[in-house]
């Protein structure tokens, strides 16, 4: 049903039909109105669609959107935004066929990918003491590929690895699951049921086992990590997840055994590790053009 919404939503006539009703959202809209006011910006950058279509135009400062995933959908595109931020050239091109112009700029990420770090280092931090290759398993809680039958499936075709499984820190019976699998004497095994430090993981990970988030994969191209996607939400995920392939950057999964199987062939047959891309400072193009831009 929301892979059908998405889709069927995805033209230019949905923001203006939303924005009629944005009067529903009445009482979050004065909130918003007021925290601007007493803060006072200079610039507002929005990285979500809704914003944009309940705000008023005559905002006291000019309103910026960063469009944070691989597919620029038509709910974005609000009148009220002064400079659209688009991931890639590709979408940029999309959109001017709609006449809307836009900035290629890259998806933002935190600061601390920028900051060199050396992998040997990290391993010995993190108590890995071989060169078994890494596997780091980020936080799945829905979907067709459970993180236990996930693991199952990785240790069974894939024995000589590490595996690093993030389960997120609300997830509670999927950490307890993976617990009775390493108690059952599962070796090169470690559980975390959250981590501040994910960006010093990624960086010592040889292959990244994700959902399709944006920003999960701005950060994997950035650190040139080959990742292997599995349960992307329909829709804008599956936009993601293409451009994942698309690229070279890595596989989509949709069983376990096509998970193991992806895996062992960015390991061992070097496919989908294309190290050619590198995404630049995105925060720092924004803001230099957000200031450029002054009106």
């Amino acid at each position: 049903m929301y892979s059908t919404t998405y889709a069927l939503s995805d033209n230019t006539s949905v923001p203006k039909v939303l924005a009629a009703f944005k009067f529903l959202l009445s009482a979050g809209v004065k909130k918003i109105l007021k925290k601007i006011k007493d803060y006072q910006p200079d610039y507002i950058i929005s990285t979500h669609f809704l914003a944009p279509m309940v705000l008023p135009k005559n905002l006291p400062a000019p309103l910026d959107t960063v469009i944070t995933d691989y597919h620029a959908h038509r709910i974005w595109l609000t009148p009220n935004v002064r400079n659209f931020f688009v991931a890639t050239e590709e979408i940029k091109n999309d959109l001017e066929k709609f006449g809307v112009k836009s900035i290629v700029s890259g998806i933002p990420i935190h600061p601390k990918f920028f900051r060199h770090k050396e992998k040997d280092e990290l391993k010995k931090q993190f108590g890995i003491d071989n060169d078994l290759p890494v596997v780091l398993l980020m936080p799945i809680k829905k979907g067709n590929i459970t993180a236990k039958d996930a693991v199952t499936a990785i240790f069974s075709c894939n024995k000589d690895v590490n595996l690093v499984a993030v389960t997120g820190k609300n997830n509670d019976a999927t950490f307890k699951a993976l617990e009775k699998i390493k108690n059952s004497g599962q070796k090169n095994f470690i559980i975390l049921k959250n981590a501040n430090n994910i960006d010093e993981w990624m960086r010592v990970a040889d292959v990244v086992v994700s959902k399709a988030g944006g920003l999960t994969i701005s950060e994997c191209i950035y650190l040139q990590k080959p990742m292997v996607i599995i349960n992307p939400i329909p829709g804008q995920e599956d936009y993601n997840a293409d451009y994942i392939e698309k690229n070279n950057f890595g596989f989509k999964a949709n069983s376990n055994d096509e998970l193991a199987k992806n895996i062992q062939k960015i390991l061992y047959e070097k496919t989908g590790t294309t190290k050619k891309y590198c995404t630049s400072n995105a925060c720092e193009i924004i803001l230099n053009e957000v200031f450029k831009t002054d009106s």
